[in-house]
């Protein structure tokens, strides 16, 4: 614990990064033992005589430990799980979690030192949350459930501050996953939830706070505390990712994460751990994923599972990544499409941060700063080394297993389930087959322009994936066989689409350019080895009546495209 004290405190750090169980082991050292308030036996076996010399137990801390160790009642709840494709459902999730908290301090009724009016509010509160939190789509229910949610906190408080005679310490886990999963719901009910957190924030910090607030410690992965849900608080300090002293106590350093690996028997994994879990830049120190990197020491000693796997994506929001995407490539947001593809090759890109009075609408067409800043306070983006805390900042993707979700995300969008990218590149296996390179040319432009690949777009191997992505599933679609780099003639043609049925093919040579202005002599170049392989002596041996031998040149996310015509009557003509 620090020496630096605020009257409360907002933590931003990415999900799975170690929020939880700080806050855990800040209610663990300073709650009041409630049968036996001066019972500190708990902590002591804890943090104190465990043999594990922690900074906390030394001569230092002990004006702290007599201070704050066992001497606060604590109210402790967590926002993680309340999420819902309605606003009822959702307000359902909250009251399953008061029910849990009130469920804890059921002793109060009995307390001689409690009013009867006192006693018969919390009651009424249990009894609610325990018997009609599926009843929500009752008008009349809901409204109460709402007003539940908003006082539950303060009501509670009150009755510990009465009992005890000591202030209160209120821990918020999570609070803005409600928000986060009220904007992605089916039905989104963004404006409703906003409205309750901040009831409870304003009843629990407000301006001029009740005499039982201690102290208030709230966490989160957004940055929207004064702006919206905290505008009435009371001396409320937001630490971010790079805001000292508190850089290093979320997540594992690289000195922590050495001894882990040591301590595991995997000292010489490390170098492939790094790559995978290491990455993030909080203030100057270097952070490991912890969920990450406790998954795979678990899976390495557990199950003899030594390869890294991503462990922190798949427990986060990553449909988030999916969405921004997807509204950009159906906006034909060319601007959006190329910054998010030079991100995802894992450049370093400069964004202006951009924080939000409200949870970003990603439903809309997001601007692309706000979006980074939001992937910059999920994880999925860190500083890097030479950015200072600015306005201005360079960015890029953290680790292995951050790229592999990006590339896993986007590979989902060229397939048929997106049917308005499926319908185009039908199209184009028409305009191939047929010759018509004018208009395959202009469409296979606009595609570029919606398409982000897995692939750097510096390499000839982006452009061979692009088209296999827009033809192969297509072609089969058609009833056509597909081939990519099959030995033709005296080479291997890129790729062929073979109509046997119609005595037709199409062989396509592609060409990356170095710049637009010479992109179609690479189309040209293209053809030139179409005929230099004689990659249609095949289909000229089979009698084929259409072989149209095209040549595609590429350059950033343009193309041209030069034509044989039919070399099949070449063929016959000579």
């Amino acid at each position: 614990m620090s020496s630096y004290e605020v009257m409360n405190a907002l933590f931003i750090r990415p999900r799975r990064f170690g929020k939880t169980l700080n806050l855990n082991m800040i209610k663990s050292f300073c709650e009041l033992n409630y049968q036996n308030p001066g019972d500190k036996s708990y902590q002591q076996k804890l943090f104190i005589d465990n043999g594990r010399n922690l900074a906390v137990a030394g001569e230092d801390y002990k004006d702290l430990r007599e201070k704050v160790m066992g001497e606060y009642p604590v109210i402790s709840i967590s926002f993680r799980g309340v999420e819902g494709n309605t606003f009822q459902s959702a307000v359902s999730g909250l009251l399953g979690i008061i029910a849990e908290l009130y469920e804890r301090f059921l002793f109060l009724r009995e307390s001689v030192k409690q009013s009867e009016e006192r006693i018969k509010q919390f009651n009424v509160i249990y009894s609610f949350c325990t018997t009609k939190y599926k009843k929500l789509s009752d008008p009349d229910n809901l409204n109460e459930a709402i007003v539940i949610c908003c006082s539950f906190l303060a009501t509670l408080a009150e009755m510990l501050y009465r009992e005890y005679g000591r202030k209160i310490l209120v821990i918020i886990d999570e609070y803005d996953v409600p928000l986060q999963k009220a904007v992605i719901a089916e039905e989104p009910y963004y404006n409703k939830m906003l409205e309750i957190i901040r009831k409870i924030s304003v009843t629990t910090f407000k301006q001029n706070p009740d005499p039982w607030l201690y102290k208030g410690i709230v966490s989160g992965c957004l940055r929207i505390a004064h702006q919206s849900v905290f505008t009435d608080a009371n001396n409320f300090t937001t630490f971010g990712m790079n805001d000292e002293p508190y850089t290093g106590f979320f997540g594992f350093t690289r000195d922590e994460t050495h001894k882990l690996l040591a301590d595991s028997g995997l000292s010489e994994k490390e170098n492939e751990v790094k790559e995978w879990y290491d990455g993030y830049r909080f203030g100057n120190k270097h952070i490991y994923c912890p969920w990450s990197l406790i998954s795979y020491c678990y899976a390495a000693t557990q199950k003899d599972i030594y390869t890294p796997q991503p462990f922190w994506v798949n427990t986060s929001g990553n449909d988030l990544i999916a969405l921004f995407a997807k509204n950009s490539i159906d906006a034909h947001d060319s601007g959006n499409i190329e910054r998010l593809q030079q991100f995802s090759d894992r450049n370093i890109i400069e964004i202006t941060l951009k924080e939000f009075s409200t949870y970003p609408d990603i439903n809309n067409n997001m601007d692309f700063d706000i979006f980074m800043t939001l992937m910059l306070h999920t994880g999925y983006a860190t500083y890097v080394e030479e950015t200072e805390s600015s306005d201005k900042v360079k960015i890029r993707i953290p680790n292995n297993e951050v790229a592999l979700c990006f590339k896993s995300k986007f590979e989902s969008f060229y397939t048929k389930n997106n049917h308005h990218w499926f319908n185009q590149t039908l199209s184009l296996v028409d305009l191939l087959m047929e010759n018509k390179t004018d208009d395959a040319q202009a469409l296979i432009s606009s595609m570029l322009k919606q398409y982000l690949s897995i692939r750097n777009t510096g390499d000839e191997l982006y452009y061979h994936g692009f088209m296999t992505g827009i033809l192969g599933i297509a072609a089969t679609t058609k009833g056509l066989e597909y081939h990519e780099e099959i030995e033709t003639g005296s080479g291997f043609s890129d790729i062929i689409l073979d109509n046997f049925d119609s005595e037709s093919a199409c062989i396509l040579e592609l060409k990356k350019a170095e710049s637009l202005d010479v992109c179609y002599l690479a189309a040209q170049d293209a053809t030139k080895q179409i005929i230099k392989k004689d990659y249609a002596s095949k289909f000229i041996s089979k009698k084929y009546k259409k072989i149209y031998g095209i040549g595609v040149g590429f350059a950033k996310k343009s193309c041209r495209i030069v034509s044989l015509g039919n070399l099949a009557e070449d063929s016959a003509n000579q």
